[in-house]
């Protein structure tokens, strides 16, 4: 296989992977959306003042993850599409903000407080931010190496 040819198919496996990670993250999003605005919406008035609580500061954890997930992948097909420069896409603003909100040092401890769709939500949300975290500081090495 030429050098072409692997960086071709190495770019397809990338667009790839992007385009499956972006369409995880924004079905998310949307299924996020539905079961707050219905289910969820319903589940929280059934819950103690205690667990209310315990919902509105997951909740909001839940869209601050998704909203930092899409914001770093729209800034990654920006670069990708040639929008903006990779320079451009190394911009502070570029990358993950708020980490310390969307990954606390202590686990919620109290799971069975809250909804089974927002704790399932909330796991998965919580995989994916991970996984953004690390192809985050990824492209920072990687970007600094060249």
């Amino acid at each position: 296989m030429s050098n072409g040819q692997q960086q071709s198919l190495s770019n397809t496996s990338g667009t790839i992977f992007f385009s499956r990670t972006y369409d995880e993250a924004l079905k998310l999003v949307v299924e996020a959306r539905e079961y707050l605005l219905g289910p969820g919406k319903n589940a929280v008035r059934k819950l103690s003042n205690e667990a209310s609580f315990f919902y509105a500061t997951e909740s909001l954890r839940l869209t601050t993850r998704l909203t930092e997930s899409m914001s770093w992948l729209m800034f990654q097909r920006a670069v990708i599409e040639g929008e903006i420069t990779p320079e451009e896409g190394q911009a502070e603003e570029c990358h993950l903000q708020f980490q310390s909100v969307c990954l606390p040092e202590a686990e919620f401890d109290q799971p069975h407080l809250l909804p089974p769709g927002l704790m399932s939500l909330l796991d998965r949300s919580e995989s994916l931010y991970r996984r953004i975290s690390r192809l985050d500081q990824l492209s920072i090495e990687n970007f600094q190496a060249t």
